[in-house]
């Protein structure tokens, strides 16, 4: 008797040892489940900031190509000016050397002698005058000729030197802004890298998750098997105390058959626990060998190749649309998205699509199969607009 209340005790023992674990696993469980939660909104928090300076760095370089307008307009005045200034020079040369041929002609054949010549000449007093006056306007008006075109010469250099100084500063800006690009580019890159390594350890966080609840499981499975036991070795003795009652070697033998059937019952099912665990041990197995298969099959674009694609367009705000990517980005509030085939293009692939701009691979579909891309728009006209078009896409990561 003393030997099966020894037993009892030792299952009771056993079962309250299982229940202190299952708490304790409760609790990690919890703390794996905050961890997770945290995690998924800091990556929420960088796919928006991924999206703002995807807008950013967009801005940036159609600033850039604005600029570079600015700057061929400007070296085409700048041209047209040096033509003009040399133009007038060579106006101004010839109009300098007429007078130069004259002030000679004067010195050598006595210019001056020849005017008053033609002045004493005059019939009468008017006539005197008119022709002082018409010599006089000659004069001048040779003499406004060249400070005319003395003034254009100026004005042309003036013009000159400011479309020098505007292509130096646009230049300066186009130096700045794309600089400024670059830096979000950088920006991007290290977003994506914190991205990438969130999704890592979100998968470490689900596979602990996984563990944690799988021990949980077996080991209110063990509870429930020790109580079981528990409840049938305090049936039996009861029933062998009644027994006693009755006759003391029908007690003795009926204490024996017990004994023998409550090590029968352990050993049972020591066996079934150990057959669990063996079957847990090898889908586990399998699993991760699937998971390592799947993982070496993939492959990722090197950064900066290039390749020419097939572009359509798509927009959530199209008639039953989603507004949720195949990898679950909400296209709303990043709409610069484009969907491809992820044994092309990975997703979460950094790229820059002619045309469109900088943008995030982050979605799929059935017609994306191969050299296709299909580029997102807030709305159906755009995607319109946009239609069907050959495009370079260029891996920026």
């Amino acid at each position: 008797m003393k030997a099966k209340k020894l037993r009892t005790m030792v299952v009771a023992v056993f079962a309250a040892g299982i229940v202190s674990p299952i708490f304790a696993q409760a609790e990690s469980l919890e703390s794996l489940k905050e961890k997770e939660s945290a995690i998924m909104q800091q990556s929420q928090q960088i796919s928006t900031e991924v999206q703002i300076a995807l807008t950013d760095v967009n801005n940036k370089y159609s600033e850039v190509e604005a600029l570079k307008a600015q700057i061929a307009n400007n070296e085409e005045t700048l041209a047209q000016t040096k033509e003009e200034i040399k133009a007038t020079q060579e106006t101004i040369e010839k109009r300098e050397a007429v007078v130069a041929e004259r002030m000679k002609d004067i010195q050598v054949n006595g210019g001056v002698t020849r005017d008053w010549t033609v002045l004493l000449e005059s019939s009468n007093i008017q006539d005197f005058i008119n022709r002082a006056y018409a010599m006089t306007m000659l004069q001048n008006l040779e003499k406004e000729k060249i400070d005319s075109l003395t003034s254009e010469k100026e004005k042309l250099e003036s013009l000159q030197e400011k479309a020098e100084s505007t292509k130096e500063s646009l230049q300066q800006d186009q130096s700045s802004l794309e600089a400024q690009a670059q830096e979000l580019d950088s920006k991007i890159a290290n977003l994506q890298t914190q991205l990438k390594e969130n999704e890592s350890t979100l998968a470490k966080i689900a596979s602990s998750k996984e563990a944690e609840e799988a021990r949980i499981a077996a080991e209110k499975a063990a509870k429930e098997r020790a109580a079981k036991e528990a409840a049938e070795q305090e049936a039996k003795e009861k029933e062998a105390k009644a027994a006693a009652k009755a006759a003391s070697e029908s007690s003795s033998q009926e204490s024996s058959s017990s004994s023998e059937s409550a090590q029968s019952n352990s050993s049972s099912s020591s066996n079934s626990a150990s057959s669990n665990t063996s079957s847990s041990s090898t889908n586990n197995s399998s699993n991760n060998s699937n998971n390592s298969s799947n993982n070496s099959g993939s492959s990722t674009p090197s950064s900066g190749k290039t390749m020419i694609m097939e572009s359509t367009a798509y927009s959530y705000a199209e008639k039953g649309a989603s507004h949720l990517t195949a990898s679950g980005t909400d296209l709303r509030s990043n709409p610069m998205a484009v969907a491809v085939d992820p044994s092309v293009i990975p997703l979460g692939t950094l790229v820059n699509v002619e045309g469109y701009g900088v943008a995030l691979a982050l979605d799929t579909g059935g017609a994306i199969k191969g050299n296709i891309i299909d580029v997102h728009f807030d709305n159906v006209a755009k995607c319109l607009q946009w239609g069907r078009r050959q495009v370079k896409v260029t891996i920026l990561d």
